[in-house]
């Protein structure tokens, strides 16, 4: 059994691949900076990586602009591949159609798939804004459970090497929602250094934003997720992680504390 890592120089890919390792599986990681080379805009890199494989991590990029019609054409491609383990996003439950349209030609493909939805990731709260300040269109007490990418990489690794997984949609978070300031607060206490929320108006923060040359499509989704944020769709626990692991997830006060 090789299963195939996309993205295994990322954040959640290179745990993926050590949790396959540890549990003997023999691992082809890939991305546009591996030895093995895959880039969703090269389709000549697709077929290579694909050789041999029966299963798939697969993580697509970060960007609203990425065209979903290219996870159809690769798995048109990808002969032999059983299973597959999509790493998509809480808002793709909401309906956001970044997110939503990359499920779709997963769940069409014909071959055994589960698909991972994720909330915020704790990693992205450990360090303090450098001006001691986090300015956000959130509203005035926004509220989060994010999940530790670890666990994200725990629960790939257990749909890509246990059965039962097959049509399964699990939902990611985090033992608990938290305030951006009780965040905030949490991460201050451990660094040493002072930090705090402040709600800033939408179109000072989109000002700031234009200055920094942010295009347009990755304005609009951000805006989307803050208009999720305010309704508390982050907010909401989910328990893909006791589903798959049998455990509860990781506290971000401990992520931070052991950091």
């Amino acid at each position: 059994m090789t299963v195939l890592v996309l993205g295994a120089t990322g954040r959640t890919g290179r745990l993926v691949v050590d949790g396959l390792k540890a549990r003997g599986v023999q691992v082809r990681a890939a991305s546009r900076s591996s030895p093995v080379r895959f880039d969703w805009d090269d389709p000549g890199t697709w077929g290579p990586v694909t050789k041999g494989v029966v299963a798939v991590y697969m993580v697509t990029p970060e960007d609203p602009g990425f065209r979903a019609e290219l996870v159809g054409s690769f798995l048109e491609r990808a002969d032999g591949v059983r299973r597959i383990a999509l790493l998509s996003g809480l808002s793709a439950g909401y309906g956001s159609v970044p997110m939503a349209s990359r499920e779709v030609p997963v769940r069409r493909s014909g071959v055994e798939w589960t698909i991972l939805r994720p909330g915020a990731f704790q990693q992205n709260f450990v360090v303090p804004p450098q001006s001691g300040e986090l300015r956000l269109p959130l509203g005035p007490q926004p509220r989060t459970a994010p999940v530790d990418v670890a666990d994200i990489a725990d629960v790939a690794v257990g749909v890509l090497t246990t059965e039962g997984h097959a049509g399964r949609i699990y939902g990611l978070s985090g033992p608990r929602a938290l305030s951006y300031s009780e965040i905030l607060e949490i991460v201050s206490r451990q660094s040493g250094r002072p930090a705090v929320y402040v709600d800033e108006p939408v179109e000072r923060w989109l000002e700031r934003m234009r200055a920094d040359g942010v295009s347009k499509k990755a304005l609009s989704w951000s805006l989307e997720t803050f208009d999720a944020i305010r309704r508390g769709e982050y907010a909401r626990l989910h328990d893909g992680v006791q589903q798959v692991l049998g455990r509860r997830p990781r506290d971000f006060a401990d992520l931070v504390s052991s950091g």
